[in-house]
Parts: C-alpha cells; sequence; structure tokens
C-alpha cells in the first residue's frame, strides 16, 4: 500500500469508514448491472426512471482512473411524535438521517489527501450496492441488501472519481455472505413476498421500502395493512429478521422530537412553506421524506395504538 492508500485508509478509519478502490477501467460493468436488469425485464418502469442516471457515463470527472467506494456506520435514528397526549416512536433506517454530513466527511478526507496532492475529486452516481459487493467492501445477503464487516447492512454508500492513479484494483466476484447459505429468515419475515427463492434479485417494486416513498399514495393492498409498517420510511424487516445486523440493531441515535401542534400539522399535510423554519430544519433532517411523511406516520400510529389498546 503506497503512502496516498494509507492516508487515505487512516483518515477513514478516525471517523470509522471504510474505503475501496477499483480501476476505473469497471465502469462500464458497474452501469451494465442496471442495463442488464432492464433488458430482462426485472426492473419495473416506476424504478427504471428512479434508477435510468446510473447509465449515464462519466461526466463529472472524464479524466477519472480510479473509483473510490466508501461504506459509513449509520445507525437507526429514533424520533419521536406527541399526538392525543401519547409520545409515540418511529425508527429511520440508515441512508436517510444526516446523509449529506456523512458524505461529506468522506469527501473531506479524500480532499486532504489527494487535492493536495494535486489530484481531483468528484462524486460518482453509481449503483452502489453493485460497486460495493464488487470491490470486496460488501457481501450480498439473502435480502439484496449489502452487509460490511463490522456494520452488517446498517451503513450508507457514497463513490468518489479521481484522476489519481488505481494503486489496488479490487475488483472481484460479488459474493453472498456464508450466513445467508442455511438461512431463510428474512424470506419468511418479509410481508409482501418480495424476497423469493426462484431469483437472487428481490422484487423492488413489491418491497415496503419502495412502496413508502411512493408520492402520492401507497397501493391499496399496503393500506390495507397497517401493521406491515415498521418504520417512518423504508422497511427494516428483513434487517430485524438477520441475525448478522443483531449486535447492530441495539445503536439506536436519538433524533428530533415534535411537538402535538406539529405532529398535527404533518398529519394533515400542512404545506411545506407554511411549517415554522424550526419545524422545517427538524425535518430536514432526515431528507426529504415529507411528502409521504404523513401517510406513513398515520400507519404507524394507527399500528402503535392497536397494541396499546390490546
Amino acid at each position: 500500500m503506497n503512502e496516498l492508500s494509507q492516508k487515505i485508509q487512516e483518515g477513514m478509519g478516525r471517523s470509522r469508514y471504510q474505503a475501496r478502490t477499483v480501476s476505473i477501467t469497471h465502469l462500464a460493468e458497474v452501469q451494465g448491472a442496471v442495463a442488464q436488469l432492464v433488458r430482462r425485464g426485472l426492473v419495473n418502469e416506476q424504478l427504471y426512471k428512479k434508477w435510468h442516471f446510473y447509465l449515464d457515463t462519466n461526466k463529472n470527472l472524464p479524466e477519472a482512473k480510479t473509483i473510490i467506494i466508501v461504506a459509513m456506520p449509520a445507525p437507526l435514528t429514533r424520533v419521536r411524535f406527541k399526538y392525543n397526549g401519547i409520545d409515540y416512536s418511529a425508527d429511520i433506517p440508515p441512508d436517510y438521517c444526516a446523509k449529506n454530513v456523512k458524505e461529506s466527511r468522506a469527501e473531506e478526507v479524500l480532499d486532504n489527501v489527494l487535492k493536495a496532492s494535486g489530484y481531483k475529486i468528484a462524486k460518482a452516481h453509481l449503483a452502489l450496492k453493485t460497486l460495493a459487493a464488487r470491490s470486496g467492501l460488501a457481501e450480498y445477503g439473502r435480502n439484496n441488501i449489502t452487509y460490511v464487516s463490522g456494520m452488517g447492512s446498517l451503513c450508507m454508500l457514497v463513490a468518489f472519481y479521481t484522476d489519481w492513479p488505481c494503486e489496488e484494483d479490487n475488483w472481484q466476484e460479488s459474493k453472498m455472505m456464508e450466513a445467508c447459505e442455511n438461512c431463510s429468515l428474512c424470506l419468511e419475515d418479509c410481508p409482501t413476498g418480495s424476497i423469493s427463492t426462484d431469483r437472487f434479485l428481490i422484487r423492488a417494486e413489491n418491497c415496503l421500502g419502495s412502496l413508502q416513498e411512493m408520492n402520492p399514495d401507497s397501493p391499496y393492498w399496503v393500506k390495507l395493512q397497517p401493521d406491515w409498517h415498521n418504520a417512518l420510511v423504508g422497511c427494516m424487516r428483513c434487517q430485524f429478521a438477520c441475525p448478522v445486523d443483531k449486535s447492530y440493531l441495539n445503536k439506536i441515535e436519538a433524533g428530533p422530537s415534535f411537538s402535538e401542534e406539529e405532529t398535527n400539522l404533518i398529519l394533515n399535510k400542512m404545506p411545506w412553506e407554511r411549517l415554522s423554519p424550526e419545524t422545517r430544519q427538524r425535518l430536514e433532517f432526515f431528507g426529504g421524506i415529507y411528502p409521504f411523511l404523513a401517510r406513513n406516520l398515520g400507519a404507524l400510529i394507527e399500528k402503535q395504538s392497536k397494541i396499546t389498546h390490546r
């Protein structure tokens, strides 16, 4: 490992991040992974519209020689809402809370090491799970989620292009965790049947995590099942069931709390611009989920109310 590689690993390690590098020569394979799914009809139209930018060529840094993929620990975040005099808690999975802060920290490390040595970096919009698995940074679970050593699936991924020559090309075949070989707990616990035995790729169009991000509304068959909801956005059912994640699920960070007045405004879908600056600031903590927040929060309150009154 050369001096710059060593400095990058040390800088990432101070924030408990992990990084791998692959040669830019593999860019077509990373992009092609999504293209192949589209050609085989394994990605429905709505998800293709969401993912299509992965098929673009590198425009941020055409002279790039290396792709750096970074994994950042991201524990569950618990937020609280007061409604009808009762406190309700709601969990937010990784990849929603403080994402920009974590990504900026990773970029700062690369700035301090690479830019200081005369190299350029640019954020890379790629199929991050594919890149993490093919770089050896992560392994797939049966639930098609990537798991990183020391983080489990509770992590965020970010990638960067750089014109720094690739000193260590970690490109390899992706793997499924050994722990999944004789385990089907995630499959059995998935309420929508998104995980199956006849294909490795999950049926993302049925995944509750994807459906909870649909705006303005979920399919009728999801509305009929408020008990399925387990997070303020996304879904954690398969991760809650996963033995590999067991030790990481206990690390819960405290997020914002919302008053009775704020909760009612959210449930009544008050337009964003009419919320107070203080409320908007707290909501911005977990990204752009406000358009579907009322629906998801209402389902969680209904679920917890049923449990309380049993």
